[in-house]
């Protein structure tokens, strides 16, 4: 089989491409800038997601993964060309008869803040489910992402602020059994869509006790007001300071969503690991 991924330098674009060429499939790299190597079994072409007039060449491509992602600023108008490119490559590959996956984020729904899950969830609305296949992903728990800045954070400072006494809720999976299901919808042709996290809501102060325990720490606490850290991530990203948290990361905090999980589970034939195995895994592999 022969296996398309936009984004396959990213977090999840790289695990895709690890599992597939270990399992024998030939994966076409899509990304802007060309590796310094390609691995047997691997080609690579350029791919812009903000150039949907340039599409790839698709011929031989049985499946195509959707990682890309185009991250908002204020200037970059990246809604119009996240929407516009992810269409046009949705539509080539209905066109050509190529399984279309498209990964998207429990931070997509109705009373979503952040400028990502507003972009996902029209773009969920514009997909036809009977033709793709649609996974909501929750924070998914790996070496990179998010979790991983968070991880970084909380090993590096002495002090861990959490924003209104960190009581936000956060469905985790992990970044393995992520893989896995992409695996397992590819091989039984799924469609449709699907949310993909542990059917259990964790406070985020949960989370950070969790990520430090693990690395034999015991944080010290304090509890900041989300209008306060707001403002102190506006003048630091305002001086363009690296920070290990955005903005955008923010409102996607202050609005998180949980749902109940064990149907789309279920129907999926799967187990995931919990938050504790989640980070055991991370650490370990």
């Amino acid at each position: 089989m022969r296996i398309a991924i936009t984004g396959s330098n990213g977090f999840i674009g790289k695990e895709l491409v690890s599992f597939f060429l270990s399992s024998n499939h030939e994966v076409l790299l899509l990304q802007r800038r060309e590796p310094d190597s390609l691995p047997n079994r691997s080609t690579y072409q350029r791919y812009d997601l903000s150039l949907p007039e340039l599409m790839p060449d698709l011929t031989g491509v049985d499946v195509l993964i959707h990682a890309a992602y185009m991250p908002y600023t204020p200037t970059n108008n990246a809604s119009e060309k996240n929407i516009k490119g992810t269409m046009a490559l949705y539509t080539l590959c209905i066109e050509k008869g190529i399984q279309f996956v498209f990964l998207s984020s429990m931070s997509a729904h109705e009373n979503a803040l952040s400028q990502y899950g507003k972009h996902k969830l029209q773009l969920e609305k514009l997909l036809d489910p009977g033709k793709c296949l649609i996974l909501k992903l929750g924070l998914v728990i790996g070496k990179e992402g998010l979790f991983n800045r968070i991880n970084n954070s909380l090993n590096k400072m002495p002090i861990t602020i959490l924003i209104d006494r960190g009581k936000q809720m956060v469905q985790p999976v992990y970044i393995g059994d992520v893989v896995k299901v992409i695996a397992k919808c590819i091989t039984e042709k799924r469609t449709g869509s699907y949310t993909v996290a542990v059917n259990r809501a964790y406070s985020m102060k949960e989370l950070f006790s969790t990520i430090a325990a693990k690395a034999g720490k015991k944080p010290v606490f304090i509890s900041v007001p989300y209008w306060v850290v707001n403002s102190g991530i506006r003048l630091i990203e305002l001086l363009h300071l690296p920070f290990p948290v955005s903005r955008e990361n923010l409102l996607g905090l202050k609005q998180l969503h949980t749902t109940d999980t064990s149907s789309d589970i279920q129907r999926l034939g799967i187990t995931l690991l919990d938050l504790q195995q989640s980070i055991d895994s991370s650490s370990s592999s």
